[in-house]
């Protein structure tokens, strides 16, 4: 099932029917700075449905946008916080994160290697490293089916 966006709120209010990453974290960022969501959310209006579910993939999106450079340097170091994190929101289990964070220093060739701003394109890289990893390719989105 695809992502809808970047949730309810007044940023999605704003940016409504725009399209991209930079409309999304910017509706994202202006849903979550101005408190709006919260509002929204406890009366049902600005577009929010209190039932609404946040997808995992969508938050795995914001958050390599914003923590792009600190990922890659974390990467090179073969941990970190912002690696941690990432294996956080792609729900990597604790006996798994060592292997990610080797995966990730073993190829950071290719994964990062290339002056890429595409972070989508990233996302799909890291995917398909995953994937060839007989331990880690049940966290790709790819092979989970999402």
């Amino acid at each position: 099932m695809a992502d809808n966006g970047p949730g309810c709120g007044l940023g999605q209010q704003v940016f409504a029917g725009q399209s991209g990453l930079a409309a999304h974290v910017l509706a994202a960022t202006t849903n979550g700075s101005s408190s709006n969501q919260l509002f929204g959310l406890s009366f049902d209006s600005l577009g929010c449905n209190g039932e609404t579910v946040v997808t995992a993939e969508f938050q795995r999106n914001v958050f390599v946008a914003t923590n792009f450079d600190n990922i890659a340097r974390d990467a090179a170091q073969g941990g970190g916080d912002h690696l941690q994190s990432l294996a956080e929101i792609m729900q990597i289990q604790e006996s798994d994160t060592q292997r990610f964070y080797d995966l990730a220093q073993v190829n950071y060739d290719e994964l990062f290697g290339g002056a890429t701003t595409d972070h989508q394109s990233w996302l799909e890289t890291l995917d398909n490293t995953l994937s060839a990893d007989p331990t880690l390719s049940k966290y790709s989105l790819q092979t989970s089916g999402s």
